[in-house]
């Protein structure tokens, strides 16, 4: 399903940590890889050329010449990079571009044809130059094409990638067509990398406390006081039917049905063990809106410490 993938890079350490977690899945999924760097013209000092043509001995260097200049130096070195990276088997690309990162990165996965793009974040730092953080926060919010965030602190070592290092997807369903849309990216990646399916149910519960008006919504939970055995039994019967569907591919797969707030239990039940990952789909807007994550996918993405693939309603 994935057999083209976009990685943004930047210079940082933490952007070569997902180099290496995307060739383990590019491997394992036949896929090709394309490198992004965006060299983004206002980190660049182009010192009087930014304002006025800059002499050069004879010549005229116009800032253009410099942007210029600094894509063909960021490509000569990502290329020597990817070079050492030829043992992996991965067919590599590399491509630099101008311009403002969230817009271009989006612009080239369009351009591309790609499948899927594997960027990185930072949960503390937002403000953070690159294409780190922000940028991926702005990507998300903006692109159709099946998002795969991650945290570079929350990625296993380097000699767990590509061996065994994808062990468990967790894939939070709740009765809708739209949930549905992760189940077969989910089945695709398991078959790839023999990692075991969680489908995932929540029973939401009513969160209820006492204001000056009488009954009103507030931050006590009385779960344990409501009787929700019988909307566990229907969660738990409507998950077997996608356990028993991935079995009979040949994928390893189970249900857990949880009780509480949706993103919480999403986040806990993939924090139950290591080599985990969260697919799941999330609403959107048509026409010419603003693509929209849906709360409890952008609350899933913001507080799991696992990376999350995230499919918009325009993936197929």
């Amino acid at each position: 399903m994935f057999k083209k993938i976009l990685v943004p890079v930047d210079s940082s350490d933490e952007s070569r940590t997902i180099v290496r977690w995307a060739l383990g899945l590019a491997r394992s999924m036949g896929s090709e890889l394309t490198l992004l760097s965006v060299v983004d013209p206002e980190d660049i000092e182009i010192v009087d050329a930014t304002t006025r043509p800059a002499r050069i001995g004879s010549e005229v260097q116009q800032p253009s010449d410099v942007i210029d200049k600094v894509v063909k130096k960021v490509k000569s070195d990502l290329e020597s990079e990817v070079a050492g990276l030829k043992s992996t088997g991965v067919n590599i690309h590399v491509r630099v571009v101008p311009g403002s990162p969230a817009e271009s990165i989006v612009a080239e996965a369009s351009l591309l044809g790609v499948d899927l793009i594997a960027m990185s974040t930072r949960r503390e730092s937002a403000l953070a130059r690159g294409i780190l953080g922000s940028v991926t926060d702005r990507v998300l919010h903006s692109t159709s094409t099946p998002l795969l965030i991650l945290q570079p602190e929350d990625i296993e070592d380097d000699e767990k990638v590509g061996s065994g290092y994808l062990r468990h997807i967790v894939v939070p369903l709740d009765g809708s067509s739209l949930s549905e849309m992760a189940v077969a990216p989910a089945n695709a990646i398991a078959t790839a990398t023999g990692a075991e399916i969680i489908f995932t149910g929540v029973v939401r519960v009513p969160v209820y406390g006492i204001d000056m008006g009488g009954v009103g919504y507030g931050p006590v939970h009385y779960a344990e006081q409501l009787d929700t055995e019988l909307l566990e039994k229907k969660m738990a019967d409507y998950l077997q039917q996608f356990v028993e569907n991935a079995e009979s591919a040949g994928v390893t797969a189970r249900s857990s049905v949880r009780v509480g707030n949706p993103s919480i239990q999403i986040v806990e039940e993939a924090a139950a063990a290591d080599g985990t990952i969260i697919v799941m789909a999330t609403r959107g807007a048509g026409g010419i809106k603003r693509w929209v994550v849906g709360s409890v996918t952008d609350k899933t993405v913001r507080s799991a410490h696992r990376p999350v693939l995230v499919i918009p309603p325009a993936a197929k």
